[in-house]
């Protein structure tokens, strides 16, 4: 919880500078590319797309932009939800 708490400050103090805040590492998961690599924002940030990914609910971008792609479901919740439910056409920012 201390962990978050500091997470949260770091990010409301990042925000008042207009930068796009990066949020812990993410979740196992999710595809991490060295070309495009992930990005979680609780605020907004260029190029992004708003939504629950993962179980993040926020704003998201890079990694391969799976949301982009069409997807299950179940991928935005992660973990043991990922390719499960029906699938729908991506999302674009």
């Amino acid at each position: 919880m201390r962990q978050f708490a500091t997470a949260i400050l770091i990010a409301l103090s990042l925000a008042t500078l207009g930068g796009c805040v990066v949020g812990p590492a993410p979740a196992p998961d999710v595809y991490v590319g060295a070309d495009d690599p992930y990005v979680f924002s609780a605020v907004p940030c260029v190029g992004c797309w708003h939504g629950t990914w993962a179980g993040r609910e926020g704003w998201h971008r890079g990694g391969g932009r799976p949301w982009e792609r069409p997807h299950h479901e179940g991928d935005h919740l992660g973990g043991v939800h990922v390719g499960h439910g029906p699938v729908h056409e991506g999302h674009h920012s």
